[in-house]
């Protein structure tokens, strides 16, 4: 019996291989990748393009042939619901362990840049219609229809973006945006990774991936979600601004631009590397309340460095906190009509630095369990 339709109750998202495998990069030395699922995700969307050049000539109208000259466009990004590093960690980034102080961090893109947790595998799992995907098995496939899962892969995946957010009112999300090679439709658990060679296109024959049976992941521990007033923000000094600002919302984020690096005798790119200098953006929005002295002149002389945090609690403990370090203040607008309170936007923006630098960039500390 075929599906009428695809609802998020059969759907379950992978990440692959675990960065703390017997490997030194996304592919198992073994042959065999081991996907690890994605928790509290909200959203997924995936896609493809394929540019061509036409070859035209005098004496015919239409192109002779339209021909690949570069590797298709693969597209996938999601979302999830922030309440711990669990997916952060899956993902690549580097979690550093709790604290408060934030002293001898290691940047959040330190596996990234070293090139240990760059490139990976996605998978989306489609289980039966009507069936959850937590605790499914294609085992049970005779006792509904005779149908098992489908898999959509994505190979040769890079982080391309990365957003969290939070506002009164909603639960804190990040989502994730991902550039791609190649995207491959699998039935069952598990088959050939979907990765293909970047130099020439040519598809993998050789290293298999199985996903394992998808979990709600909830229990004793387990933070099911992080409420708004868990959220607190550090609102550094600034001159002329709110001294007394009702924090309403925080959005952080930051862009990988890829470079396709090509050469003569290889199909498409060979190598995507990361152009420099990676900027990230935090920018927060407050009901007014009072004013601190200042003027914008004492702002361009001095032009300060400042450290921002936001930390996300577990009740009153410290669960997780994104700390930013030497951002620059770039912006600060005020908002008034009738009707309306006050409000103020700030936006700040720091430079990420290498693994060796940890008084600059993004820092991400807390639980990754």
């Amino acid at each position: 019996m075929s599906r009428n339709r695809v609802i998020y109750q059969s759907q379950a998202v992978y990440a692959g291989p675990d960065k703390d495998a017997n490997s030194k990069d996304w592919r198992h030395e073994t042959g065999n990748e081991a996907p690890s699922q994605l928790q509290r995700v909200q959203s997924a969307n995936y896609s493809f393009d394929i540019a061509r050049q036409d070859v035209n000539q005098y004496g015919d109208l239409a192109a002779i042939d339209r021909v690949i000259l570069e590797s298709p466009t693969v597209s996938l990004d999601f979302s999830w619901y922030l309440c711990s590093f669990y997916n952060e960690d899956k993902l690549g980034f580097h979690i550093n362990a709790a604290g408060s102080t934030y002293t001898a961090l290691s940047s959040c893109l330190t596996d990234v840049l070293a090139k240990t947790a760059d490139e990976r595998n996605y998978y989306v799992r489609i289980v039966p219609d009507g069936t959850d995907a937590a605790g499914y098995s294609d085992a049970q496939a005779g006792g509904y229809d005779g149908t098992v899962s489908n898999i959509i892969g994505v190979g040769n995946g890079f982080m391309s973006s990365y957003t969290s957010e939070g506002a009164v009112g909603g639960f804190p999300t990040s989502s994730l945006t991902v550039e791609a090679l190649n995207m491959a439709f699998t039935k069952g658990t598990g088959g050939l990774a979907p990765y293909v060679s970047a130099s020439d296109g040519a598809k993998n024959a050789v290293h298999k991936f199985g996903l394992p049976e998808a979990t709600s992941r909830t229990g004793a521990g387990i933070v099911n979600a992080i409420k708004p007033g868990d959220i607190t923000l550090n609102l550094p000094n600034v001159e002329g601004a709110a001294s007394d600002a009702k924090l309403q919302s925080y959005n952080l984020s930051f862009d990988l631009a890829r470079e396709p690096l090509s050469k003569l005798g290889s199909r498409f790119a060979f190598a995507r590397e990361i152009t420099f200098p990676i900027t990230v953006t935090m920018s927060m929005d407050a009901l007014v309340g009072d004013l601190t002295d200042g003027n914008l002149a004492d702002i361009i002389d001095t032009d300060s460095d400042h450290d921002l945090t936001v930390t996300l609690k577990d009740g009153t403990t410290e669960h997780i906190a994104f700390n930013m370090k030497k951002a620059k203040l770039d912006s600060q607008s005020f908002t008034s009509s009738i009707g309306d309170n006050e409000s103020v936007s700030l936006t700040f923006s720091a430079q990420i630095g290498s693994a060796s630098q940890n008084d600059v960039g993004l820092f991400m500390s807390g639980v990754a369990a």
